[in-house]
């Protein structure tokens, strides 16, 4: 090679189907000199030697390599594997969700339980005929709930989900149970502690509902609450699955039961169901206002027991609720893992707090078992447990079953029919359904990993443990050297893994008998690993016979040896794997015997596929975290043959698909030079209109409209935060909410061509039309702050009546302009100004109507109110009509989409994120969403900026020097005052409650699309609590940001018209 002639040199390999000459070519045309190699391969077996006429075609051809297979001339290439997640007909799948926080991901998943044996004669493999879903599915799912926040081992396991069932045990008989985890699945192995009998009376759906709701009612009241007879409870969501339990409990045993609801709707069916309830029973879980409401018919005293399910700011309240020497029952745990702070001024009223963990019920020793299910037993017994009305999903279904849960709609449980209940028999019936291979193993067989103390080899001698392994044999010349090893093979043994460290040298045929014939003592081998490696590298020049021979012998004769004699001895065998190299594939200088070594064990492999056998070769880059690259060349970030480390649990993911695809030879590396941000499609991305469309649960994107706004197509606060995911995943975008609501079709399709592109995209980079709409907004939310608070909106002119229009949120009466010039009626807008007081809502009303006297002196009067503005537009009626006295006519009052509690349900939902008594985090939040109204800042940054000011007056300032950043015209001066106003506006709306009822009628003019706080507060928006008249909806098309806007201006025009020409009389008697 060193020669300075250009003359080829090819090298040969002939009859020799193992030969690693490939291998060895692909590292020698790394040194100096290896352009000129050339390859000739010829691998099979039978064939003459090549005739003259071939030889001397190859070399006019002058290829670099050239393999003889089959009868036809080819070569070696690498094809990107496609990741399609193809799938496998089973008997045996479990659900879960292969992104956390993306419900579009969850699959049916090959379960392990296709190897079951019954080891412990408690546990039973039942088949699953209904699977029920419960709000801990739907906060891990989601990844509001960390794995971490669930008790015992669990977080350690790759699934969680399911956790309740009903169906046949082996012998057939009805069943119903509890499971740890993977609960939603076609089958399960169930402890027989755990399990109940089905009632003949009941089906199989039936029997789902029960389980989890009934134990946790159960052990929550009576096992740590120790309910008494006569008590007085409040059981929050008491139309949800464990509600109503609780409830049906606690009536049974003659206490006084209070409990919440979020819809009227769910109020009427609890009470059909326990006619004992009465109105005054029930209150609101979308609020606090069950705090007030509940003080009140107990005369300030409380309730004895709280079963608490609501999280922030209402759990707060609800400790609010508990009487003297009470007991707190929280069965919710998003709190729990986010470590809320209680105050331990709680405890100076002698109470209790238990959290309530059905999981850890499932722990060794937890005594308090064998109580609960003898409970619900005598409770099935006497009539106290009742299935619960359920809504059933096919498995065809599970994500919209998710879904549907998610939106918190739904009344009793939620229910996946994994198989039809057979009437009149019990032969139980055998499912097939597509699954996602998972590679799992026999726990009845042996495993060999050779080379098995190496870092790779103990990393993946846990992961065989983990899927299953139970019969393990790690060889290496040398046995344990190291403390590390020890203690890592001393846990498998203390786990009851039998655990062998073997010397048997594969290198050797006896050897590898001897290793064999060990393992096959444990069980059938079902698996070998070839790990073994001997490193010793040099250039070719400097290569003896010794140093190939040494390289080769665990790798080539290694692998040879453990071919031959698993065909003679492991006749299960499921899987052959050898760890080759990617320099063997794409080349290595130095390495030319290490890359021969590994091209003979990949050739062995293809054999043994032909053969119909087991085998596969794996052509591993770096690896990073363990092994040899880290142990003597550096880091993770080490650039090694254009390559970096491939991190240790990639490489396992990585081998699971491999171990479940047909070809004998795959390679995995990570390449080292920069890739383009956003994600190559074809590369796991989905079509982003595709994927908006499957979240907003539309299927033929061709009948939208390309220029409505994803806010029109029904896009909730759940359906946002999975579009924001998605952009950020897989495009890079990042986006505000407000943002993503107000995005079309056509935008998402320019979005996406653009993402296709080989330009690194910019996260959050807006486009000029973007910008200008922010800046648009942003000057309309500005008011002079000097200017006069009240301004003519329009030109018609009226001696008598006047509409006047109270600003929203952000103190501008820019959102009225389009209204006002399409009014027959002379308006006047209401905007906040310097001159406005704005420490309650009181105050403000009784300014403003010193300001509308000012315009028309006498009543009666017409007035509007815009989202926070109708709050305060609802006060100033009220105090009207109390200086006027209710026998004069009422004033005419129109909300837009916002009512007396409107604001205060979005503020509260906030509150309860914040250390209780810091002002600092509450003038955060507040600025947060003011800033986040008009730019696109992730929420953390600005948090990072704005909580360490000292004061508020820091923070407003940080907050204007942020938006004038982009926005260098603004006026700082109206910014400042639009930022602190906003803060005190939200801080007064959030503390107001309306004195007295208000006994005019309203009209409610609202948003068709409404958000989560308007979802909350019911058709009325609660108006029918603090007013005796009549209140008239009206429902506009658009949400709370454009109803006021193209044809809902239209509609609402015509109802203020329509209204204000009927005679109005009020509905109050004498």
């Amino acid at each position: 090679m060193a020669d300075s002639t250009d003359h080829s040199i090819w090298l040969t390999a002939l009859k020799q189907p193992n030969s690693g000459i490939v291998g060895m070519v692909n590292c020698l045309r790394q040194e100096p000199g290896g352009q000129r190699i050339r390859c000739i391969f010829n691998s099979d077996v039978e064939s003459y030697e090549l005739p003259k006429q071939d030889i001397e075609l190859l070399q006019h051809k002058d290829l670099v390599m050239n393999v003889y297979h089959d009868g036809k001339w080819g070569s070696f290439r690498h094809v990107p594997f496609q990741k399609d997640q193809a799938q496998d007909e089973t008997q045996f799948a479990f659900v879960n969700v292969l992104t956390r926080g993306d419900l579009s991901t969850l699959r049916w998943i090959a379960s392990p339980l296709r190897h079951f044996q019954p080891t412990n004669p408690n546990v039973k493999l039942c088949k699953v005929y209904y699977a029920s879903l419960n709000f801990r599915d739907i906060m891990l799912a989601t990844g509001k709930l960390p794995p971490d926040a669930i008790p015992g081992d669990l977080a350690l396991q790759q699934c969680m989900l399911g956790m309740e069932f009903s169906g046949r045990d082996p012998a057939g008989k009805r069943v119903m149970g509890l499971l740890p985890a993977k609960g939603l699945a076609t089958s399960v192995d169930a402890d027989q502690r755990f399990l109940w009998n089905v009632p003949d009376n009941w089906s199989l759906a039936d029997a789902a509902t029960v389980p989890v709701v009934y134990a946790t009612a159960y052990y929550a009241l009576l096992v740590r609450g120790r309910l008494r007879k006569g008590e007085s409870v409040l059981i929050h969501s008491g139309s949800g699955g464990v509600g109503q339990a609780a409830i049906a409990i606690s009536l049974s045993m003659g206490c006084q039961v209070f409990t919440t609801v979020g819809s009227a709707e769910k109020q009427e069916y609890l009470q059909s169901k326990f006619p004992q309830l009465s109105s005054r029973c029930f209150a609101n879980s979308r609020n606090t206002s069950f705090e007030q409401h509940l003080l009140s018919v107990t005369g300030g005293r409380g309730v004895d027991l709280i079963l608490n399910s609501l999280a922030e700011e209402k759990l707060q309240a609800s400790l609010r609720c508990l009487a003297r020497h009470g007991r707190f029952l929280e069965i919710g745990k998003y709190d729990l893992s986010n470590n809320t702070p209680l105050g331990m001024a709680l405890f100076l009223k002698n109470v209790a707090f238990h959290g309530i963990l059905l999981d850890a019920l499932f722990e060794e020793g937890n005594r308090e078992w064998e109580e609960v299910s003898d409970l619900l037993k005598s409770g099935i017994r006497d009539g106290v447990v009742k299935p619960l009305k359920s809504t059933i999903f096919t498995r065809d279904e599970v994500e919209p079953a998710f879904r549907f849960m998610a939106q918190g709609r739904h009344i009793g449980k939620v229910l996946i029919k994994v198989r039809d209940e057979e009437i009149g028999s019990v032969t139980d019936s055998d499912v097939l359904l597509p699954a996602i291979p998972r590679t799992s193993f026999p726990p009845t067989k042996s495993y060999i990993i050779t080379g098995g103390l190496g870092g790779f080899g103990l990393e993946l001698a846990q992961w065989l443990i983990e899927r299953g392994v139970r019969n393990l044999i790690l060889t290496s010349r040398s046995g344990i050297r190291n403390g590390y090893q020890a203690k890592q093979v001393q846990s498998w043994k203390d786990a009851g893994i039998t655990i062998v460290v073997s010397t048997k040298d594969v290198g050797s045929i006896g050897g590898t008998r001897q290793l064999i014939d060990a393992a096959s003592q444990l069980g059938p081998v079902g698996g070998i690993f070839n790990l073994a490696m001997v490193l010793k590298d040099a250039m070719i020049e400097n290569l003896s016979t010794k140093l190939f021979q040494d390289v080769n012998k665990p790798k080539y004769d290694g692998t040879l040896n453990l071919d031959s004699v698993s065909r003679e001895k492991c006749p299960e065998l499921d899987h052959f794997v050898v760890f080759s190299s990617v320099s063997c594939g794409r080349g290595n200088a130095g390495q030319s015997n290490y890359g021969f070594a590994n091209s003979t064990m990949e050739r062995i492999c293809e054999k043994r596929r032909q053969d119909n056998l087991p085998g596969l070769a794996v052509q591993w880059g770096a690896i990073g975290d363990v092994g040899v690259v880290l142990e003597t060349m550096g880091n993770n970030d080490t650039v090694i043959g254009g390559t970096l480390p491939q991190r240790i649990s990639s490489c396992l993911e990585v081998l699971d698909q491999f171990l479940n695809q047909p070809h004998p030879v795959m390679s995995s590396f990570v390449l080292a030079e920069k890739t383009i941000s956003v994600k190559a499609k074809g590369a796991g991305q989905q079509d982003l209109v595709e994927a908006v469309a499957h979240i907003l649960g539309v299927r033929d994107v061709s009948s939208l409209n390309p220029d409505t706004t994803l806010a029109d197509l029904g896009l909730d606060s759940l359906m946002g935060v999975e579009v924001r995911q998605t952009l950020e995943r897989d495009y890079d975008i990042v986006m505000a909410m407000r943002e993503v609501r107000q995005l079309t079709i056509n935008k998402l399709r320019e979005l996406s061509s653009k993402s296709g592109g080989v330009e690194e995209s910019k996260p959050s980079q807006k486009s000029s039309a973007q910008a200008d709409l922010s800046f648009l907004d942003l000057n309309n939310l500005l008011v002079n702050p000097d200017a006069t608070t009240i301004t003519k909106l329009n030109d018609v002119q009226s001696n008598d009546r006047h509409l006047f229009l109270v600003h929203p949120i952000e103190g501008s009466i820019a959102a009225f302009q389009s209204l006002a010039s399409k009014l027959n009626i002379s308006c006047y807008g209401l905007q906040c100004t310097k001159a406005a007081p704005l420490d309650s809502i009181q105050n403000l009303a009784a300014y403003y109507v010193q300001c509308i006297k000012q315009v028309q002196a006498e009543g009666p009067y017409w007035i509007a109110g815009y989202s926070f503005g109708a709050c305060v537009a609802f006060e100033m009626c009220s105090q009207m009509q109390a200086q006027r006295g209710v026998s004069q006519a009422p004033d005419s009052l129109f909300l837009f989409d916002g009512s007396h509690s409107y604001v205060a349900a979005y503020t509260q939902s906030y509150r309860a994120k914040l250390t209780p008594g810091s002002e600092a985090e509450a003038e955060t939040e507040a600025l947060c969403a003011f800033i986040q109204q008009f730019t696109g800042t992730e929420y953390n940054k600005l948090l990072e900026t704005l909580l360490p000011q000292k004061d508020l007056e820091g923070r407003v300032k940080a907050a204007v020097d942020h938006i004038t950043h982009s926005h260098k015209s603004i006026n700082k001066e109206a910014l400042h005052f639009a930022a602190s106003s906003f803060y005190y506006k939200l801080k007064a709306a959030d503390q107001y409650v309306p004195v007295n009822k208000y006994h005019g009628n309203i009209t409610l003019l609202r948003a068709k699309t409404r958000n989560e706080y308007g979802e909350g507060l019911g058709a009325d928006y609660r108006l029918s609590e603090v007013c005796d008249g009549k209140v008239s909806v009206h429902v506009i098309e658009g949400d709370h940001r454009t109803f006021l806007e193209g044809d809902g201006v239209d509609s609402i025009t015509n109802i203020i018209h329509s209204s204000l020409a009927e005679p109005r009389t009020s509905v109050r008697e004498g």
